[in-house]
């Protein structure tokens, strides 16, 4: 058994994210479990249905009596007019057994017609008249929200999978002459580009750095909840198409388990070519995040935190750059996590300018003093030392160490046990050695 329900839960883990874009949203099964409450309630308590040509079991005790009475009366009517023929009687029996137990009505009612009790002898037992119970009154409201919601379940799932994806869009495309965007995920990218474009326009207005100008670049960036990965990195190059460095935003840390990871915190960087050495880094962290001790300590080991909210802005400096990431529009999720943890959307803009060498007018003097330059004189002209006079010595006539007709001297060496593998017995004297 342990065996079937783990079977069973890793399965659910692989079908689930397949079959999750395509199964109907909650508010979905409320509207239909109570549409069909409601149809219930208007079809059998405000406007019932009204039923003709029913069996007579179904009538009321009373309705019962009178059907007895009139076949009563219609079978006196035929014995007055002379002997029934067996035919006749044979239809009274029929219609006498549509309901239960004619001979206990025939015998209450009194009535005397000549050998009309023993035709109603003849249809008994008759038949049993329906006996409704409370189950059978509920069991619609029951049943039928059930079996509406298993085929709306079905119907949704193959509507996902199927039928919209390889039927309906196909034939909305043609129609249309565009593209159908089917893909959840598609979509969001689309709105987040849009929203990019939306907050670059809102930017356009933003005022420049008094001191720096206009920036470099100026570059949107949009996250968005369930869109993927965040990882946004946007180069920096100049008028001139230099580059400068780069600059960019990540995730820096999420909260939550499984599925239900979600983003509390978000780095922005920039890097300069001219400090390659490091890369400046700052992190924009949430209430929550910013707020909780453990949170807190371990997002400051990448940067200093600045607190996510509208308008709040984080500035980077390195030699020759400098960059400011600021919130244009942001929110927080709601959901079983802590309130104002991790977002919904985010939008930033990150405008970086080039710092301006500054002139040497306005360059100031250092706190401890420079010194001050030597005048220039041109140096002396050169002049070599005096070398004393060696005396002179005729050259010493050259005599080889050994005469050219001579062997060389043999070079003695040491003598050992072991030279001699013969015992002894052989000489093994270098020729011309002595």
């Amino acid at each position: 058994m342990k065996k079937f329900f783990t079977w069973l839960r890793n399965s659910y883990n692989g079908i689930y994210p397949v079959l999750k874009p395509s199964i109907p949203s909650r508010g979905a099964f409320f509207a239909l479990v109570f549409g069909v409450v409601a149809g219930l309630i208007w079809a059998y308590g405000i406007a019932p249905t009204v039923f003709y040509d029913a069996d007579p079991s179904t009538l009321e005790r009373g309705w019962q009596d009178e059907w007895v009475s009139l076949l009563a009366d219609r079978y006196g009517q035929a014995i007055s007019a002379g002997v029934p023929s067996p035919e006749f009687e044979a239809q009274i029996v029929n219609s006498l057994s549509f309901i239960e137990n004619p001979t206990e009505i025939v015998d209450r009612l009194g009535i005397q017609v000549s050998g009309f009790r023993a035709l109603a002898e003849r249809a008994e037992p008759g038949r049993p008249a329906p006996r409704p119970n409370t189950l059978e009154n509920v069991l619609p409201f029951i049943v039928a929200p059930l079996v509406l919601i298993v085929l709306f379940f079905i119907v949704s799932v193959l509507w996902g999978l199927l039928i919209r994806d390889l039927l309906v869009e196909p034939v909305i495309k043609r129609l249309r002459g565009g593209r159908v965007v089917s893909d959840e995920a598609t979509q969001k990218t689309i709105d987040a580009i849009r929203m990019a474009k939306q907050a670059e326009k809102l930017a356009q207005g933003t005022a420049a750095d008094s001191a720096l100008g206009e920036p470099v670049i100026r570059k949107m960036s949009v996250y968005l909840a369930g869109r993927g990965q965040y990882d946004e990195s946007f180069s920096i190059e100049d008028a001139n198409d230099m580059f400068l460095g780069e600059c960019g935003a990540t995730i820096a840390e999420t909260i939550g388990a499984g599925d239900t990871q979600r983003v509390t915190a978000i780095e922005v960087w920039l890097f300069d070519k001219e400090d390659y050495v490091r890369t400046v880094t700052q992190v924009l962290a949430s209430e929550y995040a910013y707020q909780d001790p453990a949170l807190r300590s371990k997002l400051e080991t990448k940067g200093d935190l600045v607190l996510m909210q509208p308008g709040a802005t984080a500035v980077l400096e390195t030699n020759t750059l400098r960059m400011q990431a600021r919130i244009v529009d942001m929110a927080y999720g709601t959901g079983p996590l802590p309130p104002n943890s991790y977002l919904e959307r985010f939008t930033l803009e990150l405008a970086v300018w080039q710092k301006q060498s500054a002139p040497a007018s306005a360059v100031p003097s250092p706190a401890f003093g420079a010194p001050a330059p030597a005048p220039y004189s041109p140096p002396a002209a050169y002049t070599p030392p005096a070398a004393a006079p060696t005396p002179y010595t005729s050259p010493q006539p050259y005599s080889p160490p050994f005469s050219p007709s001579a062997p060389p001297p043999a070079v003695p060496r040491p003598r050992r046990d072991d030279d001699d593998p013969f015992g002894g017995t052989g000489d093994f004297t270098p020729l011309g050695g002595s």
